[in-house]
């Protein structure tokens, strides 16, 4: 095959793969800020620590990224602000179709810790109400994360039933301020026993204010 041929095929080649990750482009919100390079380094090259990331754990099985709290809580890169915070959606509201969270100028890439946000904290993650995220991985085997957000200080029940409304497994948390906290279940009852497959709740309580969750255990 002569050299020109064969380059031609890896220029189609890198062009169709590129194409092919494109569309994750939108599935992360201000994506369009960087482009490819919010997960890539160089114009579709290497991935980044937040596109490894990514990979690992944030795909589904038809390679669509998994946005979320549980996603937009990490800090991929290690430069102190995580991933939400620096593409303006702290908490992972924003799903694919939604308008662009935040103000894009404040946006940094979550993969290079040498891209950090100038916004101050105190602007984007103090949240204004009582919010339980929809737990990840779910369904789950047996460990899941219960990430959830507290306008105030306050004393905070989080409850586990099962399918009928019986008590499984309970967590208080006394925060003295606000924020986002998170809360892992390794999936054992009060006397440490393993439950079994099936549907759960998760329920945050705080006064007479309750949010409640559905969760699948699969073994």
């Amino acid at each position: 095959m002569k050299v020109s041929t064969l380059l031609f095929l890896m220029i189609v080649l890198s062009t169709n793969l590129l194409f092919s990750r494109n569309f994750r482009v939108n599935q992360v919100p201000n994506g369009s800020k960087y482009s490819c390079n919010t997960c890539h380094t160089g114009f579709g090259g290497p991935r980044n620590d937040f596109g490894k990331q990514i990979e690992t754990s944030y795909l589904d099985v038809s390679g669509n990224v998994l946005w979320g709290s549980a996603l937009a809580l990490l800090d991929s890169d290690n430069d102190g602000k995580s991933n939400g915070e620096e593409l303006q959606d702290p908490n992972g509201n924003w799903k694919t179709g939604d308008p662009a969270p935040g103000t894009l100028s404040l946006v940094s890439n979550p993969g290079d810790p040498n891209s950090t946000t100038d916004i101050e904290d105190h602007l984007v993650l103090l949240p204004r109400t009582l919010q339980l995220y929809p737990n990840y991985p779910n369904p789950f085997n047996p460990t899941t994360t219960l990430t959830f957000s507290v306008p105030e200080p306050s004393v905070l029940r989080l409850v586990i039933l099962n399918s009928v409304g019986q008590q499984v497994r309970e967590f208080e948390h006394h925060i003295s301020a606000p924020g986002t906290y998170s809360q892992i279940w390794n999936g054992l009852d009060e006397t440490g026993v393993s439950v079994m497959s099936g549907i759960y709740f998760a329920r945050l309580e705080s006064g007479k204010v309750s949010q409640t969750i559905r969760m699948l255990m699969l073994k």
